[in-house]
């Protein structure tokens, strides 16, 4: 995921700085979804290209009923008001979803 997110940056022209930032956004919503101990299902990425900013969503296929806090702790609301311009992380249904948005400077 990071691998694809610091590409897809680099290729827009972020600089390094906010290309880093995008991934610290990605693992810490990410996370949300997989769980520390990994949970079984898969997590998609969309990217939507903007010519002045990138957004990246998420939205975790989760097996069963497994349940996803969908409410960020004050300290990732922190990191991700530091590395992005925008975040949230919420529910669509059963699915937990998220996005991270930065403008290119």
């Amino acid at each position: 995921m990071r691998l694809v997110v610091a590409g897809l940056a680099a290729r827009l022209k972020f600089t390094l700085e906010d290309t880093e930032d995008l991934k610290i956004a990605v693992d810490e919503l990410s996370a949300y979804v997989t769980g520390t101990g990994g949970r079984e299902g898969s997590l998609r990425l969309d990217f939507e290209i903007h010519d002045d900013r990138l957004t990246i969503r998420g939205r975790g296929f989760l097996a069963g009923s497994q349940s996803v806090r969908t409410e960020l702790t004050e300290f990732s609301r922190m990191i991700l008001h530091t590395v992005v311009d925008s975040a949230a992380l919420e529910r669509d249904g059963m699915a937990p979803t998220f996005y991270a948005t930065k403008w290119r400077k």
